[in-house]
């Protein structure tokens, strides 16, 4: 599976740095540990937990980086090196665009401008086409932002490095209904692609909200897209792609066992998707591990075959050329 061309549609920066490096960040940087956080076991997720809410432990931490310009440079660079090593030849890198200007008391403005001049330097380092998508957490959004945001994006983005937006975080969590509006504009008047974290806790209902107001491409997790024919149906119609990620569903406790898994009902819907990995090295999972797995348990390898296609084909990249 590592000698195989691959495209990672779903991954988070901060989860795409290896571990000994975070460490190593922290220690040098001086970063505040929380109370009863261990950097020596905390950082990965290796078996399943019963919430996304304890899924997300390690982020207490890796959400405390970047410290400084050369911190995030260290990070990208350390991210595309690791999925260069797994043959990972087109990367769409997600990170959030407001905890970079928190962290580091500086303007929006100037973190796009850290975060793809660091992601255009990597890619040439590392010899992987990598792209950024801007992943916005649910719970802190305010429509406030949305102009800001754009107006930042349009000023940092001459070369495409930006290609896309996403929604993130605990989908149990509020979320200000504003931010549909402000992704229909950045698709229309940007041409970006939008995804979003719809359906990873078995709520359907985020699912419908992501296609009828979002206007999504693609959805990240999608699981309970398998609780309705009508839903999945809409899907297909609609040409959506769905980011699968088993590994991430099995340690987040939101699939139980493999075999449970509802890839088995999108591949026998016909339902657009591709496998991601969403947080490899806090997994100890790469894309190549993700491969072997459905094949152990789906026997499906001329899926993997045409994998890499398919991924090109739903890249937002892929998508921002032909609206240009």
């Amino acid at each position: 599976m590592r000698h195989l061309k691959k495209a990672e549609l779903h991954a988070h920066l901060n989860g795409c740095i290896p571990t000994d490096k975070v460490r190593e960040l922290i220690v040098r940087f001086g970063v505040r540990i929380p109370a009863r956080f261990d950097v020596q076991t905390d950082l990965n997720v290796l078996a399943p937990v019963k919430s996304l809410r304890r899924y997300f432990k390690p982020w207490k931490v890796l959400k405390k980086l970047p410290q400084g310009r050369e911190c995030l440079r260290e990070m990208v660079l350390a991210a595309c090196q690791s999925l260069a090593h797994d043959n990972v030849v087109y990367a769409e890198l997600r990170n959030s665009p407001f905890n970079i200007p928190r962290l580091n008391s500086i303007s929006l403005h100037e973190s796009l401008e850290w975060l793809t001049s660091a992601v255009e330097d990597a890619a040439v380092l590392c010899g992987v086409k990598c792209k950024l998508v801007l992943s916005i957490t649910r719970h802190k959004f305010h429509p406030n932002h949305a102009p800001e945001l754009l107006q930042a994006i349009k000023r940092v983005n001459s070369r495409r490095t930006i290609v896309g937006m996403d929604i993130s975080g605990d989908e149990d969590a509020p979320i200000d209904k504003d931010i549909a509006r402000f992704f229909r504009k950045a698709k229309g008047e940007l041409g970006l692609g939008i995804t979003i974290h719809a359906g990873e806790t078995g709520r359907l209902e985020n699912v419908r909200w992501a296609i009828e107001h979002c206007s999504a491409d693609r959805l990240g997790h999608g699981l309970a897209i398998a609780k309705s024919p009508k839903v999945m149906q809409k899907v297909v119609a609609r040409d959506i792609c769905v980011e699968v990620c088993l590994t991430s569903n099995l340690r987040s406790g939101q699939v139980r066992r493999i075999e449970e898994h509802p890839i088995r009902r999108f591949i026998d819907f016909d339902i657009p998707f591709v496998l991601c990995s969403d947080n490899p090295q806090v997994h100890c999972a790469t894309l190549s591990d993700e491969y072997e797995l459905f094949i152990q348990h789906f026997n499906r390898r001329d899926l993997i075959d045409g994998m890499h296609e398919k991924q090109i084909q739903y890249s937002f990249a892929t998508k921002l050329n032909r609206v240009q």
